[in-house]
């Protein structure tokens, strides 16, 4: 009982924490805020989704934009800062969907209620986690959309007969592919439970009903992708004023060695610009282009400053280093746990209940490495991209505990409560960092709406800023 007080007080917490950082941060701090604002905001001004290639962020698929066009629509009256909250709040549901998913999978895979408390917790506190859940976009919902569908595709693992599972299994996957490219990788992961022989007609019928799903779900976005832009999967990368960004995070291209080395100036400097006196740019930090490094910082850190203020970057450095330390020893149990659960998968040839969740980090990891080598820039190496396989990774955490010897148990844990409650501590909004600045922001956003006529980004600035 004294366990699961604490969780539950735990969680009260770490659900505060949340809703504080969503109303005190200022609009427009995160990944492209101002881009997935204006897209929210033509959406609700025009009463139709906008062109894929029109604006910053107008290529990814509709499912968040949708949401947050409606919820901005039903808060606007409240206010500017209601209205903030409101739009951010898929992006939170969405990792505390993660969380939920994480407490059940591995409950069942343990049989450890501590364990997995731990393990949700802990997938709650890792920055990267609260740094999406907090902002305006799509990453958080998708990945709350891929750990539902991953604990449908739990269950048709052990039965591919299960029909309600099935439906559960499309409709989740379908809502994470129509939210962000990434959710194609559980789309993908779907069809892991009906890949046997014995499936029986039943389970024919199953798989069949799973993709008929999945299709109609996600299927009309790509169609339309494929109509209005002539590829499935258009990107505004290569225009401007986004290539302009994404050729300031240029260094070269990329090399082999690019992902099999971590430089030591990784540990030592986790930031991804070079910020000299006074807060200003003076170059990019060639240890980043290390993408496991720069992947690694973008968990257990900021490294694109976008929470983490650089104008006063000894202060920055010390908790940087200090949190990407931290990190070490849960990410270790983590690997050691996707060591058991591949064990355990190939033993069972494929038909383990966590197979999935290894099919899906398979997928996300192959396509993290395809699309950075095609896409140089360090922005392309965000960790945040890899926020689908946060439900997988908090299994597997579980995992790893449960492995470890009684003694080495309790120090692994501890340190990783440890880490969690640093990570905690220095992303709530006031504690160490100060919000970002209104004028610099509105000023930007303005700038980029100018640049892209017709695409609301400079009316949500001006809107959400005031």
């Amino acid at each position: 009982m004294k366990a699961r007080a604490a969780l539950a007080a735990a969680f009260a917490l770490i659900a505060a924490q949340y809703l504080w950082n969503a109303a005190a941060e200022r609009a427009f701090w995160g990944y492209d805020e101002g881009g997935h604002a204006g897209y929210a905001l033509s959406i609700r001004e025009r009463g139709v989704l906008p062109d894929p290639l029109s604006g910053w962020s107008t290529f990814h698929p509709p499912a968040a934009h949708l949401l947050a066009a409606g919820a901005w629509a039903l808060a606007e009256p409240l206010g500017p800062r209601a209205s903030l909250v409101a739009l951010r709040l898929p992006s939170l549901l969405g990792v505390g969907a993660v969380a939920l998913v994480v407490f059940s999978l591995a409950r069942r895979g343990t049989g450890s209620e501590t364990l997995a408390g731990l393990a949700a917790a802990l997938s709650l506190c890792v920055p990267v986690a609260q740094l999406s859940a907090t902002m305006i976009g799509n990453e958080g919902l998708c990945a709350g959309f891929t750990a539902l569908a991953l604990a449908a595709l739990y269950g048709l693992q052990r039965d591919p007969r299960r029909m309600r599972l099935a439906v559960c299994a499309g409709l989740c996957a379908g809502l994470a592919a129509a939210t962000k490219y990434t959710g194609l990788w559980s789309a993908a992961t779907c069809a892991l439970p009906f890949l046997r022989r014995d499936l029986g007609r039943r389970g024919v019928a199953a798989g069949a009903v799973c993709a008929a799903t999945l299709l109609a779900v996600a299927g009309p976005v790509y169609v339309r992708n494929e109509v209005l832009a002539g590829t499935p999967f258009p990107m505004t990368r290569t225009r401007e004023p986004m290539r302009g960004g994404e050729v300031l995070l240029t260094l070269r291209p990329r090399r082999v060695a690019d992902y099999v080395t971590v430089p030591w100036d990784c540990g030592r400097y986790p930031y991804v610009t070079v910020v000299g006196a006074g807060g200003l740019w003076t170059g990019i930090n060639p240890a980043m282009q290390s993408v496991p490094c720069l992947a690694y910082a973008g968990f257990w850190w900021d490294p694109f400053g976008v929470r983490a203020t650089r104008v006063d970057p000894e202060e920055g450095l010390t908790w940087g280093v200090l949190l990407l330390y931290a990190g070490l020893v849960p990410t270790g149990i983590l690997a050691l746990g996707c060591a058991r659960l591949a064990a355990r998968a190939l033993r069972s040839r494929g038909r383990a209940p966590e197979a999935p969740l290894l099919l899906l980090c398979a997928l996300g990891a192959g396509s993290f490495v395809g699309f950075t080598w095609l896409a140089p820039s360090l922005a392309a190496a965000k960790s945040s991209y890899l926020l689908p396989l946060l439900a997988p990774a908090g299994v597997a955490f579980a995992e790893g505990c449960a492995a470890l010897p009684r003694p080495a148990q309790r120090v692994g844990t501890l340190l990783s409560l440890l880490a969690a409650t640093l990570a905690l501590y220095a992303f709530t909004v006031g504690t160490v960092f100060a919000t970002s600045s209104r004028e610099i922001s509105l000023a930007y956003w303005t700038s980029v709406g100018r640049a892209l006529p017709g695409s609301f980004i400079g009316e949500a600035a001006r809107r959400l800023l005031e």
